[in-house]
């Protein structure tokens, strides 16, 4: 059975950077990944979205020094297309000291949303849960059952949005099957609040899932797209 519900995939790339300095990090990411002509490429191939993410520090699960960036894209064969240009690479060897890339599509049933922002709300927040699981459709029942209960709370705290993926395999290696679930958020404080009070999501995971959160565009202006 296929877990594809719609045809756009994700790509996730978090790693540690070379440059300590937060400017110099956004500097050399807006003439690697961000230029013009690398965006330009990227749109050709299928690449819909760009968003950068920096850790909340007071937060567990990432640490200084860390990035992630999430993309959209139209399909897989554009991506592998993109990412096995020398000079992508390149550029990528010059921003990061380490990293990880993975390929996610929508988990199909899985139970999701996507809500309006307030007008005084301009900040963005990533909660991310990552984990192995045994049987994607056990998992997506219990994500199903955890959020679909505490919506109108999560709304009230400020939650906007809420998706599920399953990972794509990415060499001829088997490798067990992760759940990547991505909220984003309004209010950073709301976000913690809910967080504490959410239980259950756990189950859905064979494994303990890592979890972590993120700020969107934070310290200076990141070429997104």
């Amino acid at each position: 059975m296929t877990w594809i519900s719609d045809p756009h995939i994700l790509l996730t790339v978090r790693g540690t950077t070379i440059p300590s300095d937060r400017g110099a990090t956004i500097e050399l990411h807006n003439q690697t990944a961000g230029s013009d002509e690398g965006v330009a490429a990227a749109r050709a191939l299928g690449d819909l979205s760009h968003s950068v993410f920096t850790p909340i520090l007071d937060a567990p699960g990432a640490e200084k020094g860390e990035i992630l960036f999430i993309d959209v894209w139209k399909n897989a064969e554009g991506l592998q297309t993109f990412f096995s240009n020398e000079q992508v690479q390149m550029g990528a060897s010059m921003l990061f000291s380490e990293r990880e890339a993975a390929i996610w599509m929508p988990a199909q049933g899985a139970f999701s949303f996507d809500l309006p922002p307030t007008t005084d709300r301009t900040t963005r927040y990533l909660g991310l849960a990552r984990g192995p699981i045994a049987d994607p459709a056990h998992a997506v029942s219990v994500f199903r059952n955890v959020m679909s209960d505490s919506l109108a709370d999560a709304r009230r705290r400020g939650q906007l949005s809420h998706q599920i993926y399953v990972s794509v395999p990415m060499s001829d290696t088997p490798e067990p099957m992760e759940l990547l679930g991505i909220d984003i958020w309004s209010d950073l404080e709301g976000m913690g609040e809910h967080y504490a009070s959410l239980t259950g999501f756990e189950s859905a995971f064979s494994g303990e899932p890592q979890t972590s959160v993120w700020e969107q565009g934070a310290g200076g202006n990141w070429r997104e797209w």
